[in-house]
C-alpha cells in the first residue's frame, strides 16, 4: 500500500516498488491529455529534489520526455518524410542515404546512439573519423549531423545543441585536394581528330566539349530545346529511388536552368545530330532506339575508356574532364569567372573559383608576364 509523504501530496512510497515516487504534470500531450511523469529515489529528498528540477525545468520550458530514438533513426525518419512528400527528387534520396550510410561506417556508435545521450565528447569523436573521406564528402556528413540535432530541438527531444560549441566545427579532408582534370590542348586536338560526326557517341563527346554541359544534361537535351540560336538547359538524366536511370522534370539546381548560345562548332555539332533523327517518344536527341533506353553516362564513360585504349589520347579520361576541359579553355582565353559561372550554371562565383583555381591562377601568371612584356614594349618599366 502507497504511502503519502507528510501531506506532499504528489510524492508518496511504494511499497510494490520499494521506493519513492514523485508525480507531475509536464504540460499536455499531442492529443491534449496531460503529460503526467513520475521520477523515482531511494529517500524522500532525493525525489522532492527530483520534482523540484522536474517542475521548474517545466515551469522554463526546459523539460524533455525521454525518447528511444537514435540519430540514425532519426535521419532516417528525416529523409523518408522529406521523399514521400515529394520534397527531394529520387537522386536526393539516394544521395541521403549514401551520407548516412558513410556516417554509420565512421562511427556506427555514434550513428546508434540514442539523440538525447549524444554528448560534445561523442561529436568530437565522430568528427576525426571522417577525415578519410574528400572535403565534399565530410561537408555532407557535417551538414547531416547538424541537420539531426536542429531536427531533435525542433521535436523536442533536446533543449541544447551539443553541436553548438566553439571546438566543433567542420573537419577538414586528410586528402590534398585534387587539381582540375582536363585534356591540354595537344590531347583536346588528339581527341577531335579521332571523333566522327556521324556516331552518336561522338556528337555526344563534342557536345560536352564544346558546351561545357553535364552529361547528365547533354542525354535529357530535347529537339524542342533548340530555339533560334540557342540550346535551353531544363532537365537531365538522373536516377530513381532504384538506381535505374530516367528523364528528371528539372537540373540539377536552379541555377543549372540555363541557354547556351549556338557558335559555329555547336551549329556543326547540332547539324550532324540532327541527320541521325531519333524517333524516340521523349524527343530526345540521344537516344538508344535499337534498345529503347536512355544512353547512361556509365555507357559514354566505358566508350571514351575504350577511345583512350585504342588512341591514347590522355593517361585517363572520363565525360567530367570534357567539362573540365571547356573551362578550363574559356579561362585561357581571357573569359571572367563571373560569365563561366553562367555557362556552367554553377549556384555561386566561389564554386567556380574554388574548382578552378589552380587554372584561373595558372591564367594569372600569364596575363603577369603580358604586362610585363607591354611595360618593356612601351620602355615604361623601371631599371
Amino acid at each position: 500500500m502507497a504511502k503519502r509523504g507528510n501531506g506532499e501530496g504528489s510524492i508518496f512510497y511504494s511499497e510494490k516498488l520499494n521506493r519513492w515516487v514523485g508525480q507531475f504534470t509536464a504540460g499536455r500531450k499531442a492529443d491534449g491529455k496531460l503529460n503526467r511523469k513520475s521520477v523515482y529515489g531511494k529517500t524522500r529528498k532525493e525525489v522532492k529534489e527530483k520534482m523540484t528540477k522536474a517542475l521548474a525545468e517545466v515551469q522554463q520550458g526546459l523539460f524533455i520526455d525521454k525518447k528511444d530514438i537514435t540519430f540514425k533513426e532519426l535521419i532516417e525518419n528525416y529523409i523518408n518524410y522529406k521523399y514521400n512528400t515529394n520534397q527531394i527528387s529520387d537522386r536526393s534520396f539516394l544521395r541521403n542515404q549514401e551520407t548516412l550510410k558513410q556516417i554509420i561506417k565512421c562511427d556506427s556508435n555514434f550513428a546508434n546512439k540514442n539523440i538525447q545521450k549524444i554528448t560534445t565528447e561523442d561529436i568530437k569523436h565522430f568528427l576525426t573519423t571522417i577525415t578519410v573521406y574528400s572535403d565534399s564528402s565530410i561537408k555532407k556528413m557535417y551538414s547531416m549531423m547538424n541537420k539531426a540535432f536542429k531536427i531533435a530541438i525542433s521535436e523536442k527531444y533536446i533543449i541544447f545543441n551539443p553541436a553548438n560549441s566553439e571546438v566543433i566545427k567542420k573537419p577538414n579532408s586528410d586528402k590534398k585536394n585534387k587539381k582540375v582534370e582536363a585534356l591540354t590542348i595537344e590531347e583536346q586536338r588528339k581527341l577531335i581528330s579521332i571523333l566522327d560526326l556521324n556516331k552518336k557517341y561522338d556528337l555526344i563527346i563534342l557536345m560536352q566539349l564544346y558546351t561545357g554541359m553535364r552529361i547528365g544534361e547533354v542525354l535529357a537535351l530535347e529537339k524542342n530545346d533548340i530555339i533560334n540560336n540557342t540550346i535551353c538547359i531544363q532537365r537531365t538524366l538522373t536516377r530513381n529511388k532504384d538506381d535505374k536511370v530516367i528523364l528528371g522534370n528539372k537540373t540539377k539546381t536552379e541555377n543549372s536552368i540555363r541557354n547556351i548560345t549556338i557558335n559555329k562548332s555547336i551549329r556543326i555539332i547540332l547539324e550532324n545530330t540532327l541527320k541521325i533523327d531519333s524517333h524516340n517518344k521523349y524527343g530526345l536527341l540521344f537516344y538508344n532506339d535499337e534498345e529503347d533506353s536512355f544512353i547512361s553516362p556509365n555507357e559514354l564513360n566505358s566508350y571514351l575508356q575504350r577511345l583512350n585504349k585504342k588512341y591514347s589520347i590522355a593517361k585517363h579520361i572520363h565525360t567530367h574532364m570534357l567539362r573540365h576541359t571547356y573551362a578550363t579553355r574559356c579561362i585561357e582565353s581571357g573569359m571572367s569567372a563571373k560569365v563561366l559561372q553562367m555557362k556552367l550554371g554553377h549556384k555561386n562565383i566561389s564554386t567556380t573559383m574554388d574548382t578552378y583555381a589552380s587554372v584561373f591562377e595558372k591564367f594569372q601568371l600569364q596575363e603577369d608576364d603580358k604586362y610585363n612584356m607591354y611595360l618593356e614594349k612601351e620602355n615604361i618599366g623601371l631599371h
